[in-house]
């Protein structure tokens, strides 16, 4: 790995973390080791990078409907949906077993013999939002950024070669680990939210998200796995405590470059970490 890649030494040391930190890249050829599957749930992916892979998402291997727009490669369409745009409104919402057309998809996937968790939640809804009304409302707000490659491409940032330097970073991290992070990305800035929580799809959260705050002029962190269907995937693969975060290069390599003069080298920290 070339000297970029040095520059993470100081947050992986000080926050002891269980998982390699993650590269993420726009890219028009995936890496010929790249894994190319197609889950139900595309954050699967994000486990099999977090254990050592390279992993490639592309339009065709999105696992879910949803998650073309969370990796940022395009604008998802409701109307794509099974049973169109209300019932895509109805099952992140108050789902579809209560209107004739919602019952007649079901009846379908039913008879196609899909996966019983998606049609659970298709006839229950997800109950993310109260009403499909803030559904529609909530769609209005999610960022509409260019993909600068046809690929998500998502590896241990130490596989990267030398001058190869990622968009953004995605450390996974328990709640410890994950408060030192918040602190150190306002640590050197001022103001007191250089760190975001949005409401998102987990595969949103490390992607569309950090992404577009890569093209601020201050771009900020991104707090991500805060989506239950994510992590009712990830549970066992990386464990129940763990949050995501995700920063662009920049902002990761300033944070990284003050971890020895910040609190990571004084007396509480050095003391939660038992040294």
């Amino acid at each position: 790995p070339g000297k970029e890649m040095d520059m993470q030494s100081n947050i992986a040391q000080a926050l002891s973390l269980r998982f390699p930190p993650l590269a993420i890249n726009y890219t028009w050829e995936p890496p010929a080791n790249a894994v190319e599957l197609r889950p139900l749930c595309s954050m699967l992916l994000l486990a099999r990078a977090a254990k050592g892979e390279t992993v490639a998402i592309t339009k065709g291997t999105c696992g879910c409907h949803g998650a073309l727009e969370g990796f940022g490669l395009g604008r998802s369409r409701p109307e794509d949906f099974p049973g169109g745009r209300e019932c895509f409104l109805r099952f992140l919402s108050v789902g579809n077993e209560g209107w004739e057309q919602g019952r007649a998809v079901i009846q379908k996937l039913t008879e196609a013999n899909a996966p019983k968790i998606l049609i659970t939640e298709f006839a229950e809804g997800e109950g993310f939002k109260k009403t499909p009304e803030l559904v529609d409302e909530w769609q209005d707000e999610v960022p509409d950024i260019e993909p600068q490659g046809s690929h998500v491409v998502i590896r241990p940032l130490a596989s990267l070669e030398a001058g190869e330097k990622p968009e953004l970073v995605t450390l996974l991290v328990d709640p410890d680990q994950l408060s030192a992070l918040v602190v150190l990305a306002n640590y050197a800035r001022p103001g007191i939210d250089n760190v975001r929580i949005p409401f998102c799809a987990g595969c949103a959260g490390i992607a569309l998200y950090p992404f577009d705050e890569a093209r601020q002029a201050r771009p900020r962190a991104v707090i991500g796995l805060t989506d239950i269907s994510a992590r009712f995937y990830l549970r066992k693969l990386l464990g129940k405590d763990i949050l995501s975060f995700t920063a662009p290069w920049s902002l990761m390599k300033e944070m990284d470059g003050n971890v020895s003069e910040s609190f990571l080298n004084r007396f509480a920290w050095r003391t939660m970490m038992g040294r």
